[in-house]
């Protein structure tokens, strides 16, 4: 499934930034939760969210994926879009709960019809993969297309895929290179790639190995779990050109400025609004989704790779899902560990800054 981790780890992490503050104590930190947990206990559905991401993080009390599970479920009970689909996340995972792909599929599917957009291309991907509901191809376009009106560029990029493969929809080289062009030019790496690709090799366009050049460039900078690939295509884009040319791609990727998300059609209803504010909440303010108070976080993003996907990831002491992982972190210094059970672990610390893109392949020595 192309579940979306870092849901649930924004979640954390955004909690993490409301509550803790430089040189507090953890008393402070204890009486906070408590007081978030209160206001859970009666039924407040935000509170009960921000109680999930507290346990999940072990910020004011003793980590505990149960119990994080328990209150995420809470407020998915309760409506909130974001919690039914984390709790989606949970139930793919096996974190908290016992792994079960269809319950997975069913929250998601709750979540998407309220129309949160990551719920949708999520539940797309269930449908692709046939994780947790019967295979069904065209089902998964159908969402994806969802997700792609409210301008999720993940979707957009998937149905250009799927149009040009014929997945789940008539192969049409034009319409699917219109998508991967629209997510590419948001600045979206797996686009950027398949669309130098389709100018390396002529697929809907003409073969242009400068443009190619450009695109794989843009891609491989990003970073991310397709920059081997990108990689491997810039190399062989760079067969074909001279060094002018070489010097001409570089200078495209330079400037290029990634254009702003773009809604397509009839965007579907927003999610109910027990989808509060996860930041502000955390602490006892109110605000609702995508509020001034949440925008003001200035975040980066770090990819953090190993050997397969049983290593666990702990940032700053709070662990925050298995490899392969895109985390994303508040701005400042933070310590990653990464760890497995009979090597040494693996730890690194890092300066994150607005914006900032950082890849990080742990390599664990037996102990």
């Amino acid at each position: 499934m192309k579940f979306y981790r870092w849901l649930w780890l924004l979640l954390v992490l955004l909690a993490v930034s409301a509550v803790q503050s430089p040189g507090q104590t953890p008393d402070i930190e204890r009486k906070q939760f408590e007081a978030v947990k209160a206001r859970a206990d009666k039924g407040d559905a935000s509170a009960q969210l921000s109680v999930a991401a507290l346990y999940a993080s072990g910020i004011g009390v003793a980590r505990d994926p149960v119990k994080a599970a328990k209150y995420t479920r809470k407020a998915a009970e309760q409506g909130s879009a974001r919690a039914q689909c984390l709790l989606g996340l949970l139930y793919s995972n096996g974190n908290g709960v016992k792994m079960d792909k269809a319950e997975a599929a069913r929250w998601l599917h709750r979540a998407a019809d309220q129309g949160l957009a990551e719920a949708q291309y999520d539940l797309g991907g269930c449908f692709a993969s046939g994780d947790g509901v019967v295979h069904d191809p065209a089902e998964a376009v159908a969402w994806y297309r969802k997700a792609a009106a409210q301008g999720l560029v993940e979707a957009q990029s998937e149905i250009g895929n799927c149009y040009l493969e014929g997945n789940g929809v008539p192969t049409d080289i034009p319409e699917g290179l219109k998508w991967t062009r629209q997510a590419a030019e948001q600045g979206f790496a797996p686009a950027q790639n398949s669309l130098g690709l389709c100018y390396l090799k002529g697929k809907g366009v003409p073969k242009n190995y400068v443009e190619a050049y450009k695109w794989f460039n843009l891609a491989v900078a990003k970073g991310g779990d397709i920059t081997d690939d990108a990689r491997i295509n810039l190399a062989a884009a760079e067969r074909f050109l001279k060094p002018e040319q070489v010097a001409e791609g570089q200078r495209l990727a330079l400037e290029f400025k990634p254009r702003k998300a773009a809604t397509t059609g009839d965007a579907p209803m927003p999610a109910k609004s027990a989808d509060v504010d996860w930041a502000s909440s955390a602490t006892g303010q109110t605000g609702s989704v995508g509020s001034a108070s949440a925008k003001v976080l200035k975040t980066g993003l770090v990819s953090v790779k190993a050997e397969d996907d049983t290593y666990e990831i702990f940032v700053d002491g709070a662990f925050v899902g298995n490899t392969p992982a895109n985390v994303k972190l508040t701005e400042g210094a933070h310590v990653v560990e990464v760890k497995k059970a009979g090597f040494k672990d693996y730890l690194k610390q890092i300066k994150i800054t607005e914006g900032s893109e950082l890849t990080l392949r742990a390599v664990l020595e037996k102990q």
